[in-house]
This record gives C-alpha cells, sequence and structure tokens, in this order.
C-alpha cells in the first residue's frame, strides 16, 4: 500500500525516481537476498507499486504471483508493463488492511507497506491480513523504515530523499519527506518501534522475526566517493524484517 494521493498523481514519474535515487539498488539487492531462491514458490506482493518485484520473482522461477496495491494509477501501469512483458501476473486495486484471502502463498512481499500504517491498530491490520494469506510453511519478507533511525543525526538527501520533517505521532512517528527529484515529490511515512514490530508480529501468529541491515557491497561503496554512505550506514532509514511461524 502507497500513499494513494501521492502516487495516483506521479505516475510514471514515480518508475523514474526509483531508477535514479542511489539507495534504490540498496534496496533491491537487500529484498532478492532475504527472499532467496523462489523457484516453485507462489509469492503475494503488497505494496506491489508498478510491478517490479513481482516481474522480477516470476522471471526468477516463482510459481504464482499476485500483486497488490492501493494505487489505481500504479496498478494500471503494473497491468501494462505485464502486458507488454506477456506474463501472467494478476494485479488488484485493495487497500491492504481490508484486504481479505487470495489463497495461501509460501512468501509475502511487502516491500515499503508497512510504513504507511497511520496506527498501530492498522499495522496489527496489516500483519493480520499478511498471517491469513500465508501457509504454514511461509515466510514474510518486509522492507521498512528503520526504527532506530532519527532525523537528527542525518538527513537522506545524498540517497534520494529529503526529510523536512519528523514529529510524535500516535505512540511512533510521523515524517514529511520528499523524492530528491525535478520538480520534488512529497509524501509522507510512519515509523513504528522495534518492540511495537515484534510484538504485532506475535499477535499475528508468527513465532520467529529478524532484522536485515540494508546489503551494501564494496562495488556500491567504490562508485562513489568516499563517505557518501556514511550516514546511510550509520543513520539508517531502511532496514528489513523477516517473519515466520
Amino acid at each position: 500500500m502507497k500513499n494513494e494521493e501521492s502516487y495516483d498523481s506521479i505516475g510514471e514519474s514515480y518508475i523514474q525516481i526509483t531508477e535514479t535515487i542511489p539507495q534504490r539498488k540498496i534496496e533491491v539487492q537487500t529484498i532478492l537476498d532475504m527472499l532467496g531462491d523462489v523457484k516453485g514458490k507462489s509469492i503475494l506482493d503488497l505494496a506491489c507499486g508498478f510491478g517490479y518485484y513481482g516481474r522480477e520473482l516470476r522471471k526468477n522461477g516463482a510459481s504464482k504471483v499476485i500483486g497488490v496495491d492501493i494505487s489505481e494509477k500504479m496498478i494500471e501501469i503494473a497491468r501494462e508493463k505485464s502486458r507488454i512483458n506477456g506474463d501472467d501476473i494478476e494485479f488488484y486495486v485493495i487497500d491492504v488492511r481490508n484486504m481479505g484471502s487470495f489463497g495461501k502463498f509460501d512468501i509475502v512481499n511487502a516491500v515499503w507497506l508497512f510504513n504507511y500504517a497511520t496506527s498501530i491498530a492498522n499495522l496489527e491490520k496489516m500483519f493480520q491480513v499478511i498471517a491469513n494469506n500465508l501457509k504454514l510453511s511461509g515466510k514474510l519478507i518486509s522492507y521498512t523504515i528503520e526504527p532506530d533511525y532519527q532525523l537528527s543525526k542525518g538527513n537522506c538527501t545524498p540517497y534520494g530523499i529529503n526529510i523536512l520533517k519528523e514529529e510524535n505521532w500516535n505512540g511512533g512517528f510521523r515524517y514529511k519527506a520528499e523524492y530528491v527529484s525535478t520538480p520534488p515529490v512529497p509524501f509522507t511515512f510512519y515509523k513504528w518501534s522495534r518492540e511495537q514490530y515484534e510484538l504485532t508480529s506475535k499477535k499475528a501468529g508468527f513465532k520467529s522475526f529478524e532484522w536485515r541491515e540494508p546489503l551494501i557491497l564494496n562495488s556500491d561503496i567504490e562508485k562513489y566517493p568516499e563517505g557518501f554512505w556514511d550516514t546511510y550506514q550509520n543513520n539508517c532509514l531502511q532496514t528489513g524484517f523477516i517473519c515466520q511461524f
């Protein structure tokens, strides 16, 4: 699920943004590393946007992929790209918090979903929906806002996101930000504590969880001036979170 109004309005521009901001490559390689071998796996891709991860996973051997996003424009783009590629991915416009069951999947992939939960109640709904769509042997792969991130310790502007405001919100934090693009694209996201994530996942029935730092390769570091990634590594905005029953 994305910020509906923002992503409906920017449409194709969002694809260009993801192709140019430095942190995107780190995000992609981290998520694919967490997912591992997907050959023969069924995958539910939540907050799928224009379907990038679903297409990658289908290409890597996933047996079935369904994508869900709250943005009609993103799903329209995703369907068109699938038509051009000739793949069989199904896409649906649904608010994950109100989503029913599509069946039982081996993997639920949730990239930039939980950071749009405006309350703990919203977060709980998301985790419960995910649990209802997973096999008992399945796993949740998610990518979200690092609970320990603090704006006072450094902004993320060099990596593609300029954070404008950080404020307390419903027991967590709300952020006003914009993509570093021309023109800048504003959006809002939310941060919840590590304890809140872990308790919420347990409430949904998950028994184990693992936090995963973004995967930065030496080749990534070498492409930029010395010290470029220092703030990203010391006060990172992103993190991976894996859950299993």
